[in-house]
């Protein structure tokens, strides 16, 4: 008897669960708007990923520098330029993604995760 009722409670409660979720699936949202975010970040995960791309370049950049002998003063000058333009980069790159995720924020995109 007692396992009946909680049978029954279960299948209750299971049901006024399905019944919330299908009124969320019922909110009707512009396409042109979920269009919009999805462009806005698409491009926001390419900037990441160039992000990430400069990161492991200053990092193998670091490990060129450390292994170059005294005698490459030619190399070790290249590589040094090609830091500063890295980190010029990745400044930059940065400084992009957060007007992005700025502008993301501003229009408006329903069910954002940043």
């Amino acid at each position: 008897m007692k396992l009946l009722l909680i049978f029954s409670l279960l299948l209750t409660t299971l049901g006024l669960c399905h019944a919330g979720l299908e009124t969320i699936k019922d909110i009707i949202t512009d396409p042109v708007i979920s269009r919009r975010c999805k462009g806005l970040l698409q491009e926001r995960s390419e900037k990441l990923q160039v992000q990430q791309k400069l990161n492991s370049m200053l990092l193998r950049n670091q490990k060129l520098q450390d292994k170059l002998k005294p005698q490459q003063q030619v190399s070790k000058q290249k590589l040094k330029l090609n830091r500063s333009e890295l980190k010029n980069n990745l400044k930059l790159t940065s400084i992009r993604i957060k007007a992005m995720e700025e502008n993301i924020v501003r229009k408006g995109c329903p069910g954002i995760s940043l």
